[in-house]
Formats: structure tokens, sequence, C-alpha cells
């Protein structure tokens, strides 16, 4: 006998859609719009009525008032869908023209933290207002995408494709990107594995030379005990201790003497026939020769040069420079200094030594007066001293020389000249020059003015 079962009664499925009210802050006019429609739809609403009664309750605040002010002087739930429906499209509709669109579309990059699926996304939401024609629509977003993307790897990868859609595109690019991504992973894992090689050795070595009591700490060497190496009590020019040797010194230099820097020729005694490239400048207005030295990072200037330019305060020296030998080199300070070479003008930095040091011209003043732009021809060309006749070794010998110049008594000038005097000026003469004038005045002018006085009576008499 058959034992009846009850029935199952099934849940109804809930048909109940939530509409997002539309907030110009977080939608679109036209996205919100298709999401409106589809709502509508779904729930099968057909009445223009409940359409208008619904488009009007699911709207934000603020959209809400602007409704009410656009639909003046009636109110919004006296005016008909379709009236309400195109004033709030032609009040939230983006006005756009095509042209900018597409120029912007194609100049869109894109962002560090952007996928390849969420450009591609974002060049599909601006093609809406591209308006691009419909057979041109895969191209331009394949042009885009191509020439917006951050790894040049991809980019140069997908142009030797000959891709037709967007969609075979991306998926291109993400292929191609996951082999990239696996490569420099397979590539990272064998660097550190390597490195761990190499770290392992060192400690090893280092054990290997704790354990060994044989070598000396003074000198590293392996034939004699510390008490008797000839380097005990020598002074390492690297920490300035006694005891040991540079090479094997295993102090940490601090931070502000860090950067050592060698110099050649500080304080090199130059062999026979060696002529060194001098360069001539002004440091605050001060002549200065200094040797051209490019294996030194640094300008100096001895003690001298500093007395001359009335010994300007100084500030302490952060690093430590080395003679070529290793010895490290004795610094008053350094100082900013006015530089002048050849009209180019420059406020460089300089350093101070001692009385015994040349005045070297490094590869810091170098780079910024361009001297490393000149040819050496040139540079020494520039520098020279103009040759003196070592024939003459006294003046008068020179002005013998030179005798059309220095002869006695004036020079003729060849071309000619005018004298102009001024309307108003009054030449100047002597007591005796006067005496002169007026004798030859009196004899020049003495029968002209008789005569006019005598016919300027004879006509007064006829009057």
């Amino acid at each position: 006998m058959p034992v009846s079962r009850p029935a199952i009664q099934q849940t109804p499925r809930s048909t109940t859609y939530r509409l997002h009210e539309f907030d110009p802050s977080s939608y679109d006019w036209d996205d919100w719009e298709i999401l409106f429609n589809t709502y509508i739809d779904v729930e099968g609403i057909t009445d223009d009525r409940k359409k208008r009664n619904l488009l009007i309750t699911a709207l934000s605040v603020q959209p809400f008032k602007t409704l009410i002010s656009i639909c003046k002087p009636k109110k919004p739930n006296e005016c008909s869908f379709q009236e309400i429906l195109q004033k709030l499209r032609t009040n939230y509709t983006r006005v756009t023209f095509s042209s900018t669109e597409r120029i912007k579309f194609f100049a869109t990059r894109q962002d560090s933290s952007q996928t390849l699926t969420d450009f591609a996304n974002g060049l599909r939401d601006n093609t809406v207002t591209c308006n691009f024609p419909v057979d041109f629509y895969e191209q331009a977003l394949i042009t885009a995408f191509v020439g917006g993307l951050r790894n040049d790897h991809i980019r140069q990868h997908l142009m030797q494709q000959n891709l037709e859609t967007f969609e075979q595109t991306l998926s291109t690019a993400r292929t191609f990107e996951s082999v990239l991504i696996q490569g420099a992973n397979v590539k990272r894992d064998l660097s550190e594995d390597f490195s761990v090689m190499k770290i392992h050795e060192r400690r090893k070595q280092n054990t290997n030379l704790l354990n060994d009591q044989s070598i000396c700490l003074s000198c590293e060497s392996s034939d004699h005990a510390r008490s008797k190496c000839r380097f005990r009590n020598v002074k390492c020019h690297k920490c300035n201790k006694e005891g040991h040797i540079a090479k094997v010194c295993r102090s940490n230099i601090t931070s502000n003497e860090s950067n050592v820097n060698t110099i050649s020729s500080a304080t090199r005694k130059r062999t026979t026939g060696e002529q060194p490239i001098q360069v001539v400048t002004y440091i605050d207005g001060l002549e200065v020769k200094f040797e051209l030295d490019t294996g030194s990072p640094i300008t100096i200037i001895n003690e001298n040069i500093w007395n001359k330019m009335g010994k300007p305060n100084l500030q302490s020296v952060k690093s430590v420079h080395n003679s070529f030998s290793g010895h490290s080199i004795p610094l008053k300070g350094e100082k900013m200094v006015m530089v002048n070479y050849r009209g180019l003008r420059a406020r460089l930095r300089i350093l101070v030594g001692d009385k015994n040091r040349n005045n070297i011209l490094g590869r810091n003043w170098i780079n910024a007066l361009h001297l490393n732009e000149t040819s050496l021809g040139e540079l020494i060309n520039n520098n020279k001293v103009p040759h003196v006749n070592a024939k003459i070794s006294n003046l008068n010998e020179f002005m013998h020389s030179h005798n059309d110049i220095f002869k006695e008594g004036l020079g003729c000038c060849k071309m000619k000249t005018h004298l102009y005097n001024k309307y108003s000026s009054t030449p100047h003469v002597s007591s005796s020059d006067q005496r002169s004038q007026r004798c030859r005045s009196s004899s020049i002018f003495k029968e002209p003015v008789r005569e006019l006085i005598e016919e300027n009576l004879k006509r007064r008499s006829v009057m």
C-alpha cells in the first residue's frame, strides 16, 4: 500500500526589485534612464500615470527641487510622464562635441592602478559621447587601447598581431601580460636562490677567517705573529688609529666621512719637461691660476690664496679627501665663491688647503665652467700668456725700437679736421694779445668809421 507523502510547498520567488534614485553626482542621466526603463519593464508598468509617479519618487532631493522649478507654474504631478521626462532630459543631459570627445578619447592613457580590463571598460564608456560610425567603432577601440597601454612590451606585441575585434585584442593582451608576470616571477626566484648561495658562501669564508688564529690582524699576513709585525705601531690612513694598515681596517667610517675622494696632483712633484695645463680664473675678483686636474673631483686653493682673499670665514669639510698615495689631505675648510672664467659666472664650492698645496681645478669646476666641452689645444691657447720679446732688456731699448711713437714734438694727423665754435661762446685772449688786437682794430676801422659819421651828419643837415 503506497504511503502518501505531503506535497512540499515551494516559496514563491520574490519579484521585487529596487530602483536606485537618481543622483547627478552618481549617475549620468542617460545611464540612469536606461536603469529606469529596465525597472518599469521588469515590473510591467505600462500606465503613463504610474510611470510619472514612479519617476517623481525616484528622484533625490536636489533633482526633485529642480523638477519643481522647471515645471512651474504647474506642479510635477499635474504634468504628463512625457513632459516630465523631456524636462529632466533637457536639464541633466550633458552637452558634448564629438570632435572634442574623440580627441580626449585617443589621448586616454592607462593609469598605474588600472588593470587591462578596467582600462578597456573605461574606453568603452568614453565611446558613448564620441559618436563613432558603426563600421569604425571596433577599430577606434583597438587603436585607443594599444596606444594607451602603460606596458611597452605588451604594446609592441599587439602591434605585431593582425587583430580585428576589440575582444580579441583584450584577450591577447591579457595572455601576454600573464606570460610577462610568470617570467618575472621565475627570474626573481632564481635571483633570490643565487643571492642566498652567495650569502652562505661569504659567511662560511668569514667564519674560517675568524677561526684561523695564525693570521696577523695588523697586516693580514700568516707568516708571523701580530706582536712581531712591523705594522704594529703604524697609523691607519682610513681610521687614523694605530695598530694596523688601511688594507685590513675594519672600522666603519661615519656618515659625515663616507665620501672619500682621491686627488692625484695636490702635492705631486713635477718631472723634468712636464708642463701642467694652467687655467686662469677670477675668484671673488681675485685672479688665481689653477692646474687642471681631471683626476680630482674637487677644486682646492692653498692657504696663500686664502690670505689674499682676506681670510673669509670657512665652513667645515664634511668629506675625506686622500692624495694619490692614500694619505689624507689636511683642509682648513670650504666656501662658496663667485667664479668668473672668460665671461662665464657661476657660484661654486672651493676647498682651502695648507700652504704647500697646489691650486687644483677639479672635475666639479670643469663641468660647471664647461671646460669639458673645450678641446685641449683650445684650452691651452686660451690660457697661454702672450709672448714678450726677451731681447728688449730695458725701457730705453723699447722706446728706441718704437721711435716713431715716442719721438719729441707733436704728431701729425693725416685726416682733415674741422673746428666749430658755439654761437654764444667767447674766445679767451691774453692781455698782450688784447693790446695788439686794439692797435690793429684802431688802424683797421679808423677810416671807415669816420666816413660813416660824416655821411650821417650830412643827412641830418639836409633834413
